[in-house]
């Protein structure tokens, strides 16, 4: 049966929210947008039984592409196998890079002439494929005590760009540092001082492709497969058995049926039959979960995350379940007294607590990576709260953030999710790949403007 991406058009909030709480819409929260008269219009994925229910129940529908035959088209756009992949630059490249070429790119950037500065490390768990997953990290010296910064990408299978803009930045990155030239892209002018000041005093990792088996899948098979290659449970045969959502699967609230309140339209799911969302058996049920928190549990002197996700053009900071406050400290998510009544987004029952001077900070950095985005050819990214209409639990950036709250020997993380990509590009989460390298470009901008100001 097609699916199609569709714009979806609401009176009012409680319309939105049935989308999730009735009707099961798999939807792209950060796409809301709020439209005259309390209606709001928010991106999704639909059938066309779905798309004839929605409007019978009221919402107006635009359908876009059919996701499964214009993905299928999009895989003209990956690169063909090459023997060359360790030495192939991103920035030349004319198309997506395989699961393999990443892997391979990694590697070469991490060889010589790159390897006194560049060190590659395996992570600790196989996927349920059996892949090993590898990460760098960039740093000449040996100082203990730098700041660490670090970058994650392909977590959601359908994502093919995250990978590609990490490896981008590591090449632009590595080759200045050891040319000691600087980097232009647009009217961003990184010196050649600035790059050496961020090799020589910082660190920092990239774990580029934390999802192999699922992105390998969205190439091809389906290519709007978000979630890994979990296997299905006993007694459960259908394809959308397979598979976690990984960026469900971390210890923040990730229990959200005890945590939010039932009529919270959470974007996540128990059932593992669920194409989206569903959340694992546990948290950190996942090998690929458990590798991008390896990084953190074994390098305390990270304190800044960022996770490349597409889309919708925003860079969001902390928090996803709620609107945050700075007056009620004991209003926090390790309160049981509140668990039932998060989820609401205007409502007065809960909001989640953020000091101010952390908010400050977040959204200080979030700019310096707006702004460089913005100059590298114009787009405008949206500096906001993770928290949509639609909160969700289990997530990457809340999880970082939430550590030091919860065993407050570990440092404070300020964490970060970058969406790429806008919604007007036709298959938005892998667009055409001429426009796709102008992304990776710009994205690769805010990451090193937010690297040199990172304090």
């Amino acid at each position: 049966m097609p699916r199609y991406r569709v714009t979806i058009r609401g009176k009012d909030y409680d319309a939105m929210a049935d989308l999730v709480r009735i009707h099961r819409v798999a939807i792209s929260g950060h796409t809301v947008k709020t439209l005259a008269r309390g209606a709001y219009s928010v991106h999704g994925l639909a059938s066309g039984q779905q798309i004839r229910t929605l409007e019978r129940a009221g919402y107006k529908i635009r359908r876009h592409e059919d996701v499964d035959a214009a993905g299928r088209t999009r895989r003209a756009d990956i690169m063909k196998p090459t023997a060359a992949a360790a030495s192939l630059s991103v920035a030349a490249a004319s198309g997506y890079l395989t699961v393999a070429d990443v892997e391979a790119a990694l590697a070469g950037a991490a060889g010589p002439p790159n390897d006194a500065f560049v060190e590659r490390f395996a992570l600790p768990h196989t996927t349920w494929e059996g892949r090993s997953c590898h990460a760098v990290r960039i740093g000449h010296g040996t100082a203990s005590n730098r700041v660490g910064i670090y970058l994650i990408g392909g977590i959601h299978a359908r994502e093919w760009g995250s990978p590609d803009i990490l490896i981008n930045f590591v090449q632009q990155l590595a080759t200045a540092y050891r040319t000691h030239a600087g980097i232009v892209i647009g009217t961003n002018s990184f010196s050649a001082a600035q790059i050496q000041s961020l090799v020589n005093g910082k660190y920092v990792f990239v774990f580029p492709q934390a999802n192999p088996d699922g992105r390998l899948h969205s190439m091809t098979v389906d290519p709007d497969w978000r979630k890994n290659r979990r296997p299905a449970p006993p007694g459960h045969t259908g394809p959308a058995c397979v598979g976690v959502d990984l960026n469900r699967n971390y210890d923040f609230l990730w229990d959200f049926k005890l945590h939010f309140s039932p009529q919270a339209p959470v974007r996540n799911s128990t059932d593992p039959c669920d194409p989206e969302i569903y959340v694992g058996p546990s948290p950190f049920s996942e090998p690929e979960t458990r590798n991008v928190v390896s990084i953190v549990d074994t390098r305390p002197n990270i304190r800044y995350f960022v996770d490349l996700h597409s889309y919708a053009e925003d860079i969001l900071y902390c928090w996803g379940d709620d609107v945050n406050q700075a007056g009620r400290p004991d209003m926090n998510f390790q309160n049981p007294a509140f668990d039932g009544t998060r989820g609401i987004s205007n409502d007065t029952a809960y909001k989640e607590f953020m000091p101010s001077a952390d908010q400050t900070a977040a959204v200080k950095l979030a700019r310096v990576m707006r702004d460089a985005i913005k100059a590298a050819r114009g787009r405008e990214y949206r500096v906001m709260q993770s928290l949509s209409l639609y909160p969700t639990a289990g997530t990457s950036d809340d999880y970082a953030f939430s550590r030091h709250l919860v065993d407050p020997s570990k440092p404070k993380i300020y964490s970060y999710t970058i969406e790429w990509g806008r919604e007007t590009n036709p298959t938005p989460f892998h667009p055409p790949y001429p426009e796709m390298s102008r992304i990776i470009q710009e994205v690769t901008a805010g990451l090193l403007a937010f690297c040199l100001k990172a304090p």
